[in-house]
């Protein structure tokens, strides 16, 4: 029973989650990254899949919710999305369940076309003349936008060869790759968008439709809605010839294949060559040709079952390092980051990458004004995966590592058995006692809302807050805050109602908030439990015997004791953690005794529950969370993708449970 509770909770979060990023997805500039975006999708439906009541909770629909800006109208056929497939299997899978419904005449029979990454838009012609415009909504519900696309490239007003009394046109809003940038150079800095989709999207559902006409926009058709002559066409390559006699622009990527190797070959090929393609693509989208077997296979809720979506592993691109900066970390570690010149990845704009530290750049041989290929670590982070070795230049400057940290105050040393190199001046560096501030108010530590990174950094540049001390004072600075942009009297209130509320909290995030190297959240929950209060801590952290007695403590590794030993031997830092310490209420913990100090490792992804809230889950219970597996680990809980640690675990003997072992074991 609970563990269906569990299971629900987080269906219903991960529904929420998925709401609150289609309206900034289809509207907006996006929250997330296109590939965070579908793997939230995909996980949606595994859950859903493999729980069937929770059909019950599924409101998810397909884009966003029609903006109340402009007039709702219901599609006579609903709007739906395509499923999407990642892998060759992904792609068997549709073949297979396709083709037990096919006719063995058109067995095999498919068209591939690419998957433009634009705005959905339903055009419905009456006796020939074009009468309504509808964006997809949220698929059963559309704005219409019909005053908006006069201007809009590709779309005819009128039809000359068409048999059917009212026809409905759906296809793809976009802007060029080219364009887009044009666009955005025309604009300020506030108003720029972060896409060429989120720009088309932007663009086209403009109140003043004279602000959509001189746009750069253009139309494609993808497919069809509403069609009162069904003789109209047989097939969607006779579809896709109907479109262009009557002036729509086709796709010069539309392939008819017979066999999925075929298929498969053209989407790599594709995908190979996205970056020379003058409009964004995320895929292709693969439909089974003949339209009476698409009929006779119908669709599900949400997805027709003739279709799928072939999405693209992240993609390179090509740019020019204009310059080499160095960042600093919270802990002093020196990360050079290459200055681009900006660059589409996958739907975003890139002009930073990071380079990792100074030994990658002498073995890739990166040089200020070469070309390099940018990448998307996991679509998140753009970093430099090789030099065009083939446009260097002979005047290219070679990096050479400095001497001084950026802060120019302290030198840049490396440790023994160490990659990164660091600054050596600790919290006396302005750039970490900035880190350092950023990471104290964060969600995990002391959880400080209306105090984000963009507010540090202008406390800082203010003199409004100087060390984490001033945080708690900022109220002498009111009237200075209340007339910054973006602030009034309410918000400033929030402010310093979020930081008093702050005062409440645990030794473990206290000790987490400090920052320290190789102390994350769960060598925090371990030390918290070792001291145990507040005036404990206090007390022990100028006891002789700290180091011997931290060194005790099972499960906290040697370098995070020496990490914790020198951040308090330093006499300024002891001094800035008991002032701060006065300030809180930390109420005593309470010792955990039911799990008998046992150890539990997480490996994978698990079916219902994140990682943070599984661990969140064990400590409650007092479970000790390990992160590495070894003869004195009691539990590895596994999950989806789990690798080494699982398999040297079942060399070991060790008990492995899955989620479901897991939930029963800690209720």
């Amino acid at each position: 029973m609970k563990n269906r509770i569990f299971i629900k909770d987080q269906f219903i979060k991960l529904r929420d989650q998925i709401k609150k990023y289609n309206k900034s997805y289809y509207n907006s500039k996006p929250d997330i990254t296109d590939a965070e975006y579908d793997k939230l999708k995909v996980k949606y439906e595994e859950i859903l899949k493999k729980n069937p009541l929770l059909k019950n909770f599924d409101n998810v629909g397909v884009g966003a919710l029609p903006s109340s800006k402009f007039k709702k109208v219901q599609h006579k056929v609903p709007m739906l999305s395509l499923s999407n497939s990642f892998e060759l299997d992904d792609l068997s899978d549709f073949f297979n369940k396709a083709n037990n419904f096919l006719k063995e005449e058109y067995k095999h029979n498919f068209i591939v076309d690419c998957k433009i990454d634009g705005v959905s838009l339903s055009l419905t012609y009456e006796k020939n003349k074009l009468i309504k415009a509808l964006t997809r909504g949220d698929g059963t519900t559309g704005e219409d936008i019909t005053k908006n696309i006069s201007g809009i490239e590709g779309i005819p007003k009128s039809l000359k060869f068409c048999k059917s009394e009212v026809i409905e046109i759906r296809g793809e809003v976009f802007i060029t790759k080219k364009d887009f940038r044009s666009l955005n150079n025309y604009l300020d800095d506030k108003n720029r968008f972060s896409n060429p989709r989120n720009a088309a999207s932007g663009s086209l559902r403009q109140i003043d439709s004279k602000v959509s006409k001189d746009r750069p926009l253009q139309f494609m058709p993808h497919s069809y809605g509403y069609i009162s002559n069904y003789d109209e066409f047989s097939t969607f390559d006779k579809y896709l010839i109907f479109c262009k006699k009557n002036n729509f622009k086709i796709s010069n990527y539309s392939k008819k294949y017979k066999k999925l190797s075929d298929v498969y070959e053209y989407v790599k090929k594709i995908e190979k060559n996205r970056s020379e393609i003058g409009f964004d693509i995320d895929g292709m989208v693969i439909k089974i040709n003949d339209i009476n077997t698409q009929n006779m296979l119908g669709n599900t809720s949400k997805y027709p079952r003739w279709a799928v979506a072939a999405k693209f592993s992240s993609e390179k691109a090509l740019s020019k390092v204009r310059d080499i900066d160095l960042q600093v970390g919270r802990t002093g570690a020196i990360t050079p980051v290459a200055r681009l010149d900006p660059i589409n990845i996958g739907g975003v704009i890139v002009s930073n990458a990071t380079l990792h530290n100074f030994d990658e750049i002498e073995r890739k041989d990166i040089r200020i004004n070469d070309y390099v290929w940018v990448k998307r670590a996991g679509d998140v982070i753009p970093y430099v995966s090789e030099v065009e070795l083939s446009k260097r230049e002979k005047k290219n400057i070679k990096f050479k590592v400095p001497k001084l940290c950026p802060c120019k105050e302290f030198p840049i040393i490396k440790n023994i058995n160490e990659t990164v190199q660091r600054c050596e001046g600790g919290n006396r560096c302005k750039f970490q006692k900035k880190e350092n501030l950023k990471h104290y108010v964060s969600k995990k530590a002391m959880n400080i809302e209306g105090l984000g990174e963009k507010q540090i950094e202008k406390f800082i540049e203010l003199e409004i807050i100087n060390n984490k001390r001033d945080i708690y004072n900022i109220e002498k600075y009111s009237k200075k805050i209340i007339n910054l942009d973006g602030y009034g009297e309410k918000s400033f209130q929030n402010l310093v109602s979020s930081i008093n509320g702050s005062k409440n909290t645990t030794l473990t995030r206290y000790i987490f908030s400090l920052g320290l190297r190789y102390v994350g959240e769960n060598n925090s929950e371990i030390l918290a439990q070792f001291f145990q209060s507040k005036d404990s801590f206090k007390k022990l952290i100028n006891s002789k015997n700290l180091i011997t007695d931290l060194s005790n403590i099972d499960g906290l590794g040697v370098k995070a004791v020496e990490s914790f030993m020198s951040f308090f031997n330093d006499e300024r830092n002891k001094s800035e953690a008991i002032v701060i310490i006065n300030f809180l209420n930390i109420k005593k913990m309470e010792v955990k005794k039911n799990s008998k100090n046992k150890t539990i490792l997480f490996t994978g992804t698990l079916d219902t529950l994140s990682r943070d809230r599984a661990k969140e889950l064990a400590k409650k219970k007092g479970f000790k969370i390990s992160s590495s597996v070894s003869k004195n680990l009691d539990y590895l809980i596994f999950g989806e993708k789990s690798g080494s640690k699982l398999k040297k675990a079942k060399e070991i003997g060790i008990k492995i449970l899955n989620e479901r072992g897991f939930l029963d074991l800690i209720n």
